[in-house]
């Protein structure tokens, strides 16, 4: 595999060989610490904006979409990085937990999305439409997901069979 421009910033911001984290058991529990702090940070930056849009109003939907953008590059990166280093990001198993995180990590944008909208047009029915059309596809979104994950699990037993 080639060395790509991502890879040697991760490289340089985990510090393998370098000091700042220590020895490797300390370097893996920083490495916990640190992918619990981005884990709820995933989750309270953007409530926090799509929370505090509708109060503030539009003055605020231009600092807080900066915010949400800021946000959700970084989780694109990482998930591109962990496919490139042949990790599935498609679950075998949609748990109770796995829907609940998906859910509480998508809905944000789609409600500052909407709250945005009415913020700029609070009598015009764009942000009712946004607001029907969210729920539609954060649905059609779920089931997708869901379908491909039972697809997977049936190819892996077909494959087990085969083997047998």
């Amino acid at each position: 595999m080639t060395t790509t421009i991502l890879d040697r910033v991760v490289r340089w911001n985990l510090d393998p060989d370098g000091e700042i984290y220590g020895d490797e058991r300390e370097r893996y529990r920083w490495y916990e610490g640190i992918s619990a702090a981005a884990s709820m940070q995933w989750l309270a930056v953007p409530w926090a904006a799509a929370i505090m849009v509708w109060p503030l109003g539009r003055s605020s939907v231009l600092p807080l979409a900066v915010i949400l953008v800021a946000m959700i590059i970084p989780i694109w990166i990482c998930g591109t990085y962990v496919r490139r280093r042949r990790v599935d990001t498609l679950p075998r198993v949609w748990s109770a937990k796995r829907v609940v995180l998906g859910v509480l990590s998508g809905i944000p944008y789609a409600v500052f999305l909407v709250g945005a909208l009415y913020a700029y047009d609070p009598a015009g029915a764009t942000w009712k439409g946004a607001a029907g059309g969210g729920v539609a596809g954060g649905v059609i979104g779920l089931v997708v997901q869901v379908a491909q994950s039972r697809r997977r699990r049936r190819r892996e037993a077909a494959a087990a069979e085969d083997e047998d």
